[in-house]
């Protein structure tokens, strides 16, 4: 048999592997590799059949065999980097999307995915070295400078991530992101500041799309705040939330529900200890000051930031509320390989996605070590802090009205206090007030939680720092080393100020909501 033979060999094994028959694809194209041993497409479909099936390391193998004897192969370099990213193996994954990036021609879809790539895996650093190598092939491109603009934000590389998302919301003003972005680039003191009259006058356009309008919206709030406008900034973010909570409605019942459920759920049974990593959890509601927490934690040489997980959420949807030993045992293997990563080891990784909250019995089960930190913060500044942002998540949907962040936080505060009393694991109660006033000495207590030593001397933060503007290529006493890609981008990196304590009190005569708020949240 020749060359018909082979392409019907090579089309029989992928109708199996379409019909999700990894196990009969794999003996397929092994034995068709018996036959045609060089040919790089059979050598690549059994390693799809040996990933699908579980055979993880022997599908990496031959992943990388494939791409060894073709070095421009497609698709071997993807199909091993999502599966290192499913590991993960981060740094490995991200390093098999750049040496294709490098190695094809270039293409701008090409250059999307790859920077998309790299953002997922939080490689950030390594999407921001090639940026501008991309930018200079498609410097006028929008799109590009849009997802280049919000790397070099996250990053905390400010006057870049303005050039790039003022220019991509002037080419095409339908990249509703850039409009939001954009006005989080810097801390606005001039009434007649260039970025403050271009959203003015986006916001005057017909054309602007619903999703564009909103951002728009949402980042004049910020900027009217900024200039101490708030008449103005409260105007605009209550249109604003307005046409939100239209468009993205809320379930209240669903929330009660969930809750109740919750309540009714016996904590499962833990698991043996593995004292190989510590997880520690900062939760509490959003905006509680989770990010501020563990920007300072990540100062540590001790500890890895992982930011915002989605991991615990979607393990519990997965496992259910009665999960089996087997079942928790295969979810924490998956959770730790996400937090472990392929870096340099730590002790302690931190997860502060303030939502797993929701989820701490299942935490507690899956590691009996963990940390968890709970963060607590005035609810009427918190919710003020919300109710200023966009999030664009189903999450957040009841982030849009004071009324239903009200209820939501009624849920949340039930679930604490269950969590308090029936949690077998360590939780430290801490408030953003006491933070913001005392960092140093919350610092030492939430190391001494961890079991860590103190800081060295060099890394430890001032308290109270003087308000004064930080500089942009300064990172100063307190800012945070570590990737920041959560509405708290400029804030995180600034000196830790009491400015947003009781920010609530000036905003009570224009949202009297906030008054019927209670105080802890």
């Amino acid at each position: 048999m020749g060359k018909a033979g082979i392409q019907q060999w090579i089309q029989g094994a992928e109708d199996l592997l379409r019909s999700n028959l990894a196990v009969p694809a794999g003996l397929v194209l092994e034995a068709g590799l018996n036959r045609w041993a060089s040919s790089t497409t059979l050598r690549y479909l059994y390693g799809v059949a040996l990933r699908l099936s579980g055979h993880v390391r022997e599908a990496e193998q031959m992943f990388r065999e494939v791409i060894a004897a073709e070095p421009t192969h497609a698709d071997a370099p993807l199909a091993l980097a999502f599966m290192l990213r499913e590991q993960g193996r981060q740094a490995a994954a991200s390093e098999a999307v750049l040496s294709l990036w490098r190695r094809h021609p270039r293409t701008r879809m090409g250059d999307i995915r790859t920077l998309r790539f790299l953002q997922e895996c939080q490689r950030h650093a390594e999407a921001e070295e090639i940026s501008q190598d991309i930018l200079d092939a498609n410097p006028r491109d929008a799109e590009l400078l849009a997802i280049t603009g919000e790397i070099s934000l996250v990053l905390g590389r400010f006057g870049s991530a303005r050039r790039r998302l003022r220019l991509a919301a002037e080419l095409d003003p339908r990249q509703a992101a850039a409009w939001l972005r954009l006005a989080h680039t810097h801390k606005f003191t001039r009434a007649d500041d260039p970025d403050l009259t271009l959203l003015e006058q986006a916001q005057a356009r017909s054309d602007l799309g619903e999703a564009a309008a909103l951002c728009a919206a949402f980042g004049l709030g910020k900027i009217y705040d900024d200039l101490g406008e708030r008449p103005r900034a409260a105007q605009v973010l209550r249109k604003a939330n307005a046409e939100s909570r239209a468009a993205f409605p809320w379930d209240l019942r669903g929330w009660q529900r969930f809750v109740e459920m919750q309540l009714r759920t016996r904590v499962p049974l833990p698991l043996p200890v593995d004292d190989r990593l510590v997880p520690v959890f900062i939760v509490g509601l959003p905006r509680s000051g989770t990010t501020l927490v563990a920007s300072q934690l990540a100062r540590h040489p001790d500890v890895r930031n992982r930011s915002e997980l989605n991991w615990i959420a979607a393990l519990a949807a997965q496992l259910g509320p009665e999960p089996t030993s087997g079942a928790l045992s295969t979810a924490a293997h998956l959770y730790r390989s996400q937090l472990r990563q392929d870096d340099a080891p730590a002790r302690c990784y931190v997860d502060k996605n303030p939502l797993n909250f929701r989820h701490l019995g299942l935490i507690a089960a899956m590691f009996p070590n963990a940390r968890i930190i709970h963060c607590r913060r005035d609810l009427r500044d918190t919710a003020l802090s919300l109710w200023s942002q966009h999030f664009a998540h189903d999450d957040m949907n009841w982030a849009y009205d004071f009324g239903d962040i009200g209820d939501y936080a009624r849920g949340y505060q039930t679930l604490m206090e269950h969590w308090r009393k029936v949690l077998p694991v360590r939780v430290l109660e801490l408030d953003y007030e006491s933070l913001v006033a005392n960092t140093a000495a919350d610092l030492k207590r939430l190391f001494t939680f961890l079991g860590l030593p103190p800081l060295p001397a060099a890394d430890k933060p001032a308290d109270k720092a003087a308000e004064k503007p930080v500089d942009k290529a300064s990172r100063g006493p307190t800012a945070p080393r570590d990737a920041i890609a959560t509405a708290s981008v400029w804030q995180a990196r600034q000196n830790v100020y009491a400015s947003s304590v009781g920010r609530w009190k000036a905003y009570a005569p224009l949202l009297p909501e906030l008054e019927k708020l209670g105080v802890r949240g």
